[in-house]
């Protein structure tokens, strides 16, 4: 792809838009740099621009000279100035797309509702222990056309979002992954199968030759597999699988070509990834697939930091362990969580309302949950869905909410923070949530 004194238009000016217009005027590309915001609410993201960006802010035009609009994550695609662009002629892409359009490197793509970030970054790490030349990044970290700077490099390991798959035209994992599909981002995507289908789009460009891993326990994951013409491999927490990784008798077990080998018993992972199976089963399908042994798969698993905030263990205390799992602002995080555990759980949910619809979680809670502590706006919408049907209780702040919690958890209990909202009515944010919910734990 030629960019010598191409017109280009970035939309957005994040990292990910930054990222993008730094490459392309390193490449001879005549760069136009726009947002919607002011400047002074910009300040601090611009500075590490390139010269000879031209910036336009608190602007909603595409510039007429434009050969080619790369659009930020973060910018609706189906906007109305990207529509009458689109009405134009120009052509409207992704960063995702771009930087693939710059890269021979096999690409490992990760995608799915929830997970998304822990099962990359443990991809990266077990490839790592392997002694492969890893770049993690794309939605978690670092934007993938920012990570062509490390080639050379054996993989690149991306989690990629549906923000990013709207706007791809040839972009093809060798790899790709979905873990999970619930409801997410309606007031983008406006309807499930919209969203559904963007998931299933990762797989769109995919060949006979590469391969598609997919979540055997998410009928929503397995319909957007259908129409894929990729190499199929599955992971399993509920039932033994033919081809990918699953569970048998607590231990981990690989079937490839009708040779099914034991990995580890879960128990001799560390506490912090006994809660992590499942994220643990599709990262081991992507990595023996790559010939990753199970000495290298052990090493990683049980050195492997986790994220924060996302089914984070974070002590002990008189036989209770207390998990962080602030990062879980939807439905769909919050009923993955609950499935993690095979022990009662005394859960701390609720948050700023998302429009969420909680009726599902009614027969998951009455088998996973001893008792439910409600913090924030969404109590009365938990209490009506609930109907008294159920042991819970109101909480006025963190502290008050992690003091009745551990008044009803009983020893080999879990107290579990997932609260299936977003933090935004009591919390500068679910780190702030997550951190306080720690603090707390940390001081008893």
């Amino acid at each position: 792809m030629l960019l010598e004194n191409k017109n280009m238009t970035v939309v957005g000016m994040g990292a990910t838009g930054i990222a993008t217009a730094n490459f392309l005027v390193s490449r001879g590309a005549l760069v136009t740099l726009i947002d919607s915001k002011s400047q002074a609410q910009l300040k601090n993201t611009t500075h590490s621009l390139m010269p000879k960006i031209k910036t336009l802010f608190e602007c909603s035009e595409i510039p007429i000279s434009s050969d080619l609009i790369i659009v930020s994550p973060g910018v609706d695609i189906n906007s109305l100035f990207l529509k009458d662009a689109q009405k134009r002629g120009l052509s409207i892409i992704s960063e995702i797309e771009l930087a693939s359009r710059f890269t021979q490197t096999p690409i490992i793509a990760v995608t799915g509702t929830n997970g998304k970030s822990t099962v990359t970054t443990l991809i990266g790490d077990i490839l790592k222990q392997a002694g492969k030349r890893v770049a993690v990044g794309g939605n978690l970290g670092t934007p993938f056309i920012a990570l062509l700077e490390e080639e050379p490099v054996d993989y690149f390991v991306l989690e990629i979002s549906t923000f990013q798959i709207e706007g791809i035209k040839t972009f093809r994992p060798n790899i790709a992954i979905i873990l999970n599909i619930t409801p997410d981002h309606l007031d983008r995507h406006k309807t499930f199968e919209a969203y559904s289908n963007l998931k299933g789009a990762i797989s769109s460009f995919q060949t006979k030759e590469d391969i598609l891993i997919l979540n055997q326990d998410d009928k929503n994951v397995l319909k957007q597999g259908e129409h894929s013409v990729a190499k199929k491999y599955y992971f399993s927490l509920v039932e033994k699988v033919s081809n990918g990784v699953s569970l048998e008798n607590n231990s981990i077990i690989t079937c490839f070509d009708e040779i099914t080998k034991k990995i580890f018993p879960i128990e001799d992972l560390k506490p912090s990834m006994q809660f992590q199976v499942e994220h643990l089963l599709s990262a081991i399908t992507v990595t023996t697939l790559l010939n990753a042994t199970q000495d290298e798969i052990s090493n990683a698993a049980n050195n492997f930091k986790g994220l924060g905030h996302r089914i984070e263990w974070v002590r002990t205390v008189n036989g209770i362990d207390f998990i962080n799992d602030s990062k879980g602002t939807n439905v769909g995080a919050l009923e993955k969580a609950l499935k993690n555990f095979s022990r009662p759980i005394v859960l701390i949910a609720g948050g700023k309302d998302k429009g969420s619809d909680f009726h599902a979680l009614k027969e998951l809670f009455k088998k996973k949950v001893r008792h439910l502590v409600l913090i924030g706006e969404t109590k009365s919408k938990f209490r009506q869905f609930l109907n008294g049907s159920f042991s819970y209780e109101d909480a006025g702040n963190m502290e008050d909410a992690v003091a009745r919690a551990i008044k009803k958890a009983r020893t080999g209990d879990i107290v579990l923070l997932s609260p299936g909202c977003s933090s935004f009515d009591m919390f500068e944010d679910f780190i702030e949530r997550g951190n306080q919910f720690k603090e707390i734990v940390g001081s008893l």
